[in-house]
C-alpha cells in the first residue's frame, strides 16, 4: 500500500501543469473539499472570537445580534443554502443531460471541469458547512458578532455566485462558446503531447537513423489486462531505453483500446551484451483506464466535435454543424502548422530509441471530416461549408500536406450525390474545387474529378450547363458535347 502511494505521489509530481489540473478537477469532490477546509478554518476563527474570547462585548450593542436572532439567521441560512445548492445543480444536470443527448454526452465532463462550475459548487458547500457547524455549537452565554456576520456575508457571496453561475450556464451552453472552449482545450492537448513533449525528440531526417530501424523480429511484451491506453511517459521510455541500450516500438497509440494478452510494445537489443530489461519498469510508464481521456489523446477531442456536428445534422440544425466544422478546420490548421508526424524518437546522442504509432495529417483529416462528409452527402449547404473549410485549410497548411487535402477533397466530391446539385450549386461547387486544385497544384486531378461527377448526370441539358461552369475558360464554340 505504501509503495503504491509513493508511486502515485511520484507520478503526480512528474505531471505537467495541465495534467495536474485534470487529475485534480476531473472529479467534483476536490474543489468542495478545499472550500470545506476553508469554511472549517473560518468557523474555528469566528467561534474562537465569539465563544471563547467573547469579543462580542467589544462591539457596540446595536451591532450585536442576540442569541435568538443569531439562531434564526443560522437556521434559515442552513435550510436556504441546502435548498439553493440542490435546486441549482439539479436544474443544471437536467439541462445538461438534455443538451448532451442532443449533441454529445462527453460535453458534460467539459462543463463540470470549468472553473466557475467548480468554484460555485465549492462556495455553496463551504457556506452550508459553515452555517451548519455554527448552528451546532451555539449557546446562550456568548455575545455574538463574528458568527452571524460571517454567515450573512457567506449568504451574500453564495447569492452572487448563483447569479454568476446562471450567467455562466447560459453563456457556455451556446454552441459557439462551447465548441470554442473545446477547441482551445484541444490546442492545449496538442501543445503538450505533440509539440512540447515529443518534438525535441522527433527525428526530422529519417536518413540519419535509417540504419538503426530494426529489420529483425523483436521481443514482444504482452499486456495482462485490457483497457484504454490513456497516457504514455514518452520521455521516460526514451531515457530508460537509452540506459538499457534498446529500441522500443509501441504497438498501440494513446486512445486505443488495448486487448488482453496482445503485444503492448516490442523491443530490440542494440547489441548482444545488453542485459535483460526490467519489463515492469516499462509497463509502469503506460496508464490504462476504463474510458478515453483528453490528457494526450487529440483524436478523442476531434471525435467530440464530429459527434456534435453529426447530431446537429440529424436534428436539422445545419448552422450548428457548419460552426463545428469551422472550429475543426481551425484546429487542423494548427495541427499542420505546428506538429511533426514522424514516428521516430531519438535520444540526446542521436540514437533511435522509440518508434511510436502516430497519425499523419491525412489521418486527422479523415477522423475530423469523414463521418460529417457521409451524413451531409445529400446536403449541398453543409457540403459547401465543408469544401470551404478545406479550401481555407489548403491555404494555411504546410506544402507537405497539400496532397492529403486534395485527396480528401476528391473523397468528398465523389461521395456527394450529384442529383442534389442545381445550376447555382454547381457553379459554387466547381469553383471551390478549382480553387483548391490550383492551390494544391492538382489541376489535372480537378479535370478527372469533374469528368467522373459529370458522368453521373443523365440529362443532356444539365450536362451542357454543368460543363459550362465546370471547365475554366470554357468556350462553347470550341468544345463539342458528345452526349
Amino acid at each position: 500500500m505504501g509503495l503504491k502511494l509513493r508511486q502515485e505521489i511520484k507520478k503526480y509530481f512528474n505531471m505537467t501543469k495541465r495534467e495536474k489540473r485534470i487529475y485534480k478537477f476531473s472529479n467534483l469532490w476536490m474543489t468542495p473539499v478545499i472550500y470545506s477546509i476553508v469554511a472549517f478554518t473560518l468557523f474555528l476563527c469566528t467561534s474562537w472570537a465569539d465563544l471563547w474570547m467573547n469579543f462580542g462585548y467589544l462591539v457596540p450593542s446595536f451591532l450585536n445580534p442576540s442569541y435568538e436572532l443569531t439562531r434564526n439567521i443560522l437556521s434559515t441560512l442552513t435550510a436556504g443554502l441546502l435548498s439553493l445548492t440542490s435546486f441549482t445543480f439539479y436544474g443544471v444536470l437536467t439541462a445538461l443531460t438534455t443538451f448532451s443527448a442532443q449533441f454529445s454526452p462527453r460535453i458534460l465532463k467539459n462543463f463540470m471541469m470549468t472553473k466557475r462550475t467548480q468554484h460555485t459548487l465549492g462556495i455553496f458547500i463551504g457556506s452550508f458547512l459553515y452555517v451548519l457547524l455554527s448552528l451546532l455549537f451555539l449557546n446562550k452565554e456568548a455575545n455574538y458578532f463574528f458568527i452571524p456576520t460571517s454567515a450573512t456575508l457567506l449568504a451574500v457571496i453564495s447569492l452572487g455566485a448563483f447569479v454568476v453561475f446562471i450567467n455562466h450556464i447560459i453563456t457556455w451552453l451556446q454552441i459557439t462558446n462551447m465548441t470554442l472552449d473545446m477547441k482551445n482545450e484541444s490546442i492545449n492537448i496538442m501543445d503538450d503531447s505533440l509539440i512540447h513533449e515529443l518534438d525535441p525528440y522527433r527525428v526530422e531526417d529519417i536518413s540519419e537513423i535509417k540504419k538503426d530501424i530494426p529489420k529483425t523480429e523483436g521481443i514482444q511484451v504482452r499486456i495482462k489486462r485490457s483497457g484504454y491506453l490513456q497516457k504514455v511517459d514518452f520521455i521516460g521510455l526514451i531515457k530508460e531505453a537509452e540506459n538499457d541500450g534498446i529500441v522500443l516500438k509501441l504497438e498501440y497509440k494513446v486512445g486505443d483500446f488495448v486487448y488482453h494478452s496482445t503485444p503492448l510494445f516490442t523491443y530490440w537489443k542494440r547489441n548482444s551484451l545488453s542485459e535483460k530489461i526490467d519489463v515492469k519498469k516499462y509497463m509502469g510508464m503506460f496508464d490504462f483506464g476504463k474510458t478515453q481521456t483528453e490528457i494526450q489523446d487529440i483524436e478523442f477531442s476531434l471525435n467530440k466535435f464530429v459527434e456534435i456536428a453529426i447530431r446537429a445534422l440529424g436534428n436539422h440544425d445545419p448552422k450548428t454543424a457548419s460552426g463545428t466544422i469551422y472550429q475543426l478546420g481551425d484546429l487542423l490548421i494548427n495541427i499542420s502548422q505546428n506538429a511533426n508526424f514522424t514516428p521516430y524518437l531519438w535520444d540526446n546522442q542521436g540514437n533511435l530509441r522509440v518508434i511510436v504509432k502516430s497519425l499523419d495529417f491525412e489521418d486527422y483529416l479523415y477522423i475530423s471530416f469523414a463521418s460529417i462528409r457521409h451524413y451531409s452527402r445529400k446536403n449541398i449547404v453543409v457540403t459547401m461549408d465543408l469544401l470551404n473549410v478545406l479550401h481555407a485549410i489548403a491555404q494555411a497548411v504546410r506544402e507537405r500536406d497539400y496532397d492529403s487535402v486534395w485527396e480528401f477533397v476528391v473523397y468528398t466530391a465523389k461521395g456527394f450525390e450529384q442529383e442534389y446539385l442545381h445550376s447555382l450549386d454547381r457553379r459554387k461547387f466547381y469553383n471551390i474545387l478549382w480553387e483548391i486544385a490550383s492551390i494544391t497544384a492538382n489541376k489535372a486531378g480537378y479535370y478527372n474529378i469533374v469528368d467522373k461527377t459529370l458522368s453521373q448526370i443523365s440529362d443532356k441539358d444539365e450536362i451542357r450547363e454543368a460543363k459550362t461552369v465546370a471547365y475554366p475558360n470554357f468556350d462553347e464554340k470550341e468544345k463539342s458535347f458528345n452526349v
